[in-house]
């Protein structure tokens, strides 16, 4: 596994493990794609977040092309995409993961 790649599976598994203790009826799973994206001709690797309750998920991609930039992508199981948006890889802190996780996965009571 790429180096970058291994870093930012742990600050998303350290932000997920946050999310769920603050929201523990609220389940994830998470995923690594480091090899499934290659076999499809894609130069990338990515992190998986799903919330199957919700039918939601994030997917976080890390293009060869674009060493120091994380895309994150918010979308559905079915693997359609609502919105994207790009970070630089250093910006992405356990903080701003679990804050990108609340506002996706905790559904407004209001």
């Amino acid at each position: 596994m790429k180096t970058t790649l291994n870093n930012l599976s742990e600050i998303v598994a350290k932000a997920n493990d946050l999310f769920f203790n603050k929201f523990d009826t609220v389940d994830t799973i998470m995923g690594i794609m480091d090899k499934t994206l290659r076999k499809q001709a894609m130069k990338a690797d990515a992190i998986t977040i799903d919330c199957i309750a919700l039918n939601k998920k994030i997917v976080i991609v890390l293009y060869d092309e674009k060493p120091d930039i994380a895309e994150i992508a918010l979308g559905n199981k079915a693997g359609d995409i609502h919105s994207s948006t790009e970070y630089k890889i250093s910006d992405l802190t356990v903080e701003l993961m679990l804050e990108i996780l609340e506002a996706n996965f905790i559904v407004d009571k209001a």
